[in-house]
């Protein structure tokens, strides 16, 4: 019985991860908008009654997608800059270069975050996936930077840069968008050459952790 449970559980992981690949998609490909249950069952191959049951609202939908294109970009950030933190100096350089698959490897995640950061203005069910994506990216950076502060000065402006380089007429330019964003740490670094933290700070009570153990 426990095989059996076990699978199931698998089996029903497994498709929800294709219902938010699929979600992602629909977001960074056309638009927030776009996002139904009927295009998401039509993207992943599923049946309708199959989101639904997963996402019984639109909202659901929706929350789940945004949360599921945060985690994959945070991920891949929470593990190069643990990575880094034996090697501060290189830090400018790995978060430039980490900004460049942003918009290259990563765009359709990238575009679908940015297109839920903006619906997240006029959309309170959107409103604290947000602001909590933006708290875990600024704690990544604070023991480089040196306050909380800074740190979330740091993140508004890279989302800037980022987006900026999203837009058509700089789609090809993504060399620019890492000398950008490595010139931005450096001139944000608490103390030059000085030692940073080699610790990420955990998470609140109740708040998931995002697993540095692995690359995304």
């Amino acid at each position: 019985m426990q095989k059996v449970t076990d699978g199931r559980l698998a089996r029903g992981e497994a498709r929800r991860e294709l219902l938010l690949d699929a979600a992602v998609s629909i977001v960074g490909e056309q638009g927030l908008g776009a996002l139904t249950h009927r295009a998401a069952a039509a993207a992943a191959a599923v049946s309708l009654a199959s989101v639904t049951y997963h996402y019984p609202s639109a909202d659901d939908l929706r929350r789940a997608a945004f949360e599921h294109a945060g985690s994959r970009i945070g991920l891949e950030f929470l593990w190069l800059v643990t990575r880094a933190a034996e090697e501060p100096d290189a830090l400018p350089d790995i978060c430039g270069d980490f900004a460049a698959r942003l918009v290259t490897e990563r765009r359709i995640d990238t575009i679908a975050v940015f297109e839920m950061i903006l619906a997240a203005g006029h959309d309170p069910e959107l409103g604290p996936v947000k602001r909590l994506l933006e708290l875990r990216l600024a704690r990544l950076l604070t023991p480089y930077v040196g306050s909380d502060e800074a740190a979330f000065t740091v993140t508004a402006a890279l989302q800037g840069l980022v987006l900026t380089a999203l837009s058509p007429d700089r789609a090809c330019e993504p060399g620019r968008l890492r000398v950008a964003v490595s010139d931005l740490i450096r001139r944000y670094r608490a103390t030059p050459g000085g030692p940073v933290p080699p610790h990420v700070a955990p998470p609140p009570a109740g708040e998931a952790p995002w697993n540095p153990s692995s690359p995304p």
